[in-house]
């Protein structure tokens, strides 16, 4: 320390591994500055190896090291007068400890993560749970499980309600396809059979209705209702439209990527209905779902399971069919947008539009 005037200045590089520098990003700031989003605030990583993130209530940041030449000083200052009621003869600064940090900082980047789930174990039903346990590799509770995925609480509770997870004796699942393809029909009938509003479902109404036909857990019939319904809590409102989607696709995934006849598929679809369900099936509640090799057949091609990378999955798309009508494309590429690469770049990179009596068609360029 030198000897002067000026405020006396301590070195403490001691504490230089306790600390680590944010970058503030308007975002971030917005987060921070927002209660409901602060009281979520937490850092979270998919495994030792993982990239860090910082998640809020409903945004998610990941966070990268940043390294440069400058040095950062962090400064904190300590008195070392006590209060009194008189005025001091002489004004005594208080010193400043200076930490030298690390020549970097962390960057925060916007993020939307992909949430996988797949470590989660199937539901099969209380008939089947012990048979089924020996496939199970871990046993995690639901907070278990949202620890072990990065992201902010939200979208961690959308992920989870679209996935139908349950915790079913402080344990994690998620319900199985086949388990509520078997409770729908039932579910529905005993609704319409009690005089139950489909437009304002509680839990405990709906579960009494059932439990005559079902041995299942009240857990299991509320993710069913929440999955299906337009809302997240009670009461819940049957949304037709998004159950007689999900029924489509598991109708069609059945046939694993075999191309089959479009008139074969849409009387198994419409049979797979439950009789009291007022909807009717329509190809385009299917997009991004399929693809239709020529106008009378159709393949299950899921687009998330399709490569993230926009050249592998044009290529993909390419390989399934060769010209697409550009609404039919469209469902495909949402996934791959960036923030600075729109999808018409992507199309202007990877394909060629051709514009055929007022439709807009999807080609691979070169051809």
């Amino acid at each position: 320390m030198s000897q002067g005037d000026g405020i006396p200045l301590h070195i403490d590089p001691t504490l230089a591994p306790r600390y680590r520098l944010i970058q503030l990003e308007p975002g971030l700031l917005e987060l921070l500055e927002s209660p409901k989003e602060a009281a979520h605030l937490q850092l979270k990583s998919a495994g030792p190896d993982a990239p860090a993130f910082l998640c809020g209530y409903s945004r998610t940041f990941q966070l990268r090291q940043i390294s440069q030449s400058n040095t950062l000083l962090l400064l904190s200052s300590a008195s070392s007068s006590e209060t009194t009621d008189t005025v001091p003869d002489e004004v005594t600064l208080d010193p400043l400890y200076v930490t030298k940090l690390p020549g970097g900082y962390l960057e925060c980047i916007p993020s939307t993560p992909q949430i996988d789930l797949s470590f989660v174990p199937y539901y099969h039903g209380a008939e089947l749970k012990e048979a089924k346990h020996s496939d199970v590799d871990l046993m995690l509770s639901r907070l278990d499980v949202t620890a072990r995925v990065p992201v902010s609480e939200f979208e961690f509770q959308s992920a989870w309600i679209s996935a139908m997870g349950v915790e079913i004796g402080g344990y994690a699942y998620r319900l199985s396809d086949d388990l509520v393809l078997r409770i729908v029909p039932t579910l529905m009938a005993a609704i319409q059979a009690d005089g139950i509003n489909f437009d304002t479902l509680r839990l405990t109404e709906v579960f009494e209705a059932i439990r005559k036909d079902e041995d299942e857990p009240a857990a299991v019939i509320e993710a069913i209702l929440r999955r299906f319904s337009t809302c997240r809590s009670e009461p819940y409102c049957l949304d037709t439209a998004q159950l007689t989607q999900w029924l489509g696709i598991k109708m069609l995934s059945e046939h694993a990527f075999r191309e089959i006849k479009l008139e074969d598929f849409m009387e198994k679809w419409e049979l797979s209905l439950p009789p009291v369900l007022d909807s009717t099936c329509d190809l385009s509640m299917l997009r991004g779902q399929y693809v239709q090799p020529t106008l009378n057949t159709i393949k299950y091609l899921p687009s998330a399971r399709l490569p993230l990378d926009p050249a592998s999955r044009f290529e993909r798309l390419f390989a399934s069919k060769s010209s697409w009508l550009l609404e039919d494309m469209l469902p495909f590429l949402n996934d791959i947008e960036k923030e600075k690469v729109k999808i018409n770049t992507l199309l202007m990179k990877f394909a060629k539009k051709k514009v055929v009596k007022g439709k807009t068609y999807i080609g691979k360029r070169g051809v």
